[in-house]
């Protein structure tokens, strides 16, 4: 049957089986970001680390939504602490190690630490990432998505965290009802990391 050219495709919950297609749209849609760039020192796609983190820890203890092969977000509810496996950690580490040498591990480990220690103490929903692949920017399918975890959270009366690596995004995450908190404390020289929090039903 012909698609409605008008007809927007469809968003579906992420399984494990779905974990390379996440792992490709969002090494895509990071491999131009600030901060993923100064971690890494290059633009060069990091799938490896995508994977790893979706398989070990976001689909397998949280959740994620993908659109076709175009957009992808992984989440974590409220009330659940969970950590990647050390196996999958070292693979991450190889990976960096690889790409951008001996810097790219510091970096990462020290952003990854302020990460940790900035999430609000308020039991949150967390969107650790969603991309959207560069064709498809622009059609609206990354506030679609997120608005599928977002829904999620105010049904569970939870607010929703996230840190914002792109001013470019900043628009977007507002018109969600998302407000900026105060930057991450990254190292002098790093871009900003932005803290952003929206209350639950903020939606409707």
């Amino acid at each position: 049957m012909e698609q409605n050219a008008f007809s927007q495709p469809d968003i579906r919950s992420a399984s494990m089986g779905d974990a390379d297609q996440v792992a490709d749209i969002l090494a895509e849609a990071f491999s131009h970001d600030p901060v993923m760039v100064w971690m890494y020192g290059n633009t060069h796609p990091q799938r490896t680390t995508f994977l790893e983190i979706a398989q070990s820890v976001y689909l397998r203890h949280g959740f994620g939504h993908v659109v076709e092969d175009s957009a992808a977000a992984l989440w974590m509810p409220a009330h659940v602490k969970a950590k990647s496996s050390l196996m999958s950690d070292l693979r991450v580490l190889w990976c960096a190690l690889q790409s951008g040498g001996f810097g790219a591990l510091q970096r990462g480990w020290v952003t990854d630490q302020v990460m940790q220690a900035s999430h609000p103490e308020t039991p949150h929903f967390y969107l650790f990432a969603v991309g959207v692949r560069e064709k498809m920017k622009g059609k609206g399918l990354g506030g679609r998505i997120i608005r599928e975890g977002l829904a999620l959270a105010d049904a569970a009366g939870a607010p929703a965290y996230l840190e914002n690596s792109n001013p470019k995004n900043t628009p977007l995450y507002q018109r969600l009802g998302f407000k900026a908190l105060a930057p991450l404390g990254l190292p002098a020289g790093a871009p900003t990391l932005l803290g952003m929090m929206r209350p639950a039903e903020a939606m409707q």
